[in-house]
């Protein structure tokens, strides 16, 4: 029995083991790292959005929204400093997010127990947050 394509064979497949090792690499631009999963990924375009959404940035916000056009910059004004209102630290506020394919839903834990959750969808590398919040009902 010859076992000399073995030795090689088993190399290869280590070596693409340790490559792949099931990471998400957005790619995005806006600071993913080699290694990044796509929740971790999900989660930063998530407090991009509300950062600039907390801050009253149109166009930020418009960045961060999967269908723009629809966001009116009235609206997004209106709300600046909502989300830190209540003194959450909206770079450290705790986030969990479950990734399905191109779909995510990211819950975020706000201070004093209350929970409000969003729909992304990633579009390329890119993840949008879908402009309502899922626990609203919407």
């Amino acid at each position: 029995m010859r076992t000399s394509w073995v030795v090689p064979f088993l190399m290869v497949v280590a070596l693409l083991g340790g490559c792949g090792g099931g990471a998400y690499d957005s790619g995005d631009g806006y600071g993913a790292s080699p290694g990044e999963t796509a929740a971790q990924d999900a989660e930063r375009a998530l407090r991009r959005y509300l950062m600039a959404s907390d801050e009253g940035d149109c166009e930020a916000v418009k960045e961060t929204v999967l269908v723009p056009e629809d966001l009116e910059c009235g609206d997004v004004r209106d709300q600046e400093g909502q989300w830190t209102a209540d003194g959450a630290d909206l770079e450290e506020v705790p986030m969990t997010a479950e990734v399905v394919d191109d779909s995510a839903t990211v819950t975020v834990q706000w201070p004093g127990g209350l929970e409000d959750t969003w729909d992304l969808q990633r579009e390329g590398d890119t993840w949008y947050v879908l402009t309502a919040d899922s626990g609203d009902g919407v």
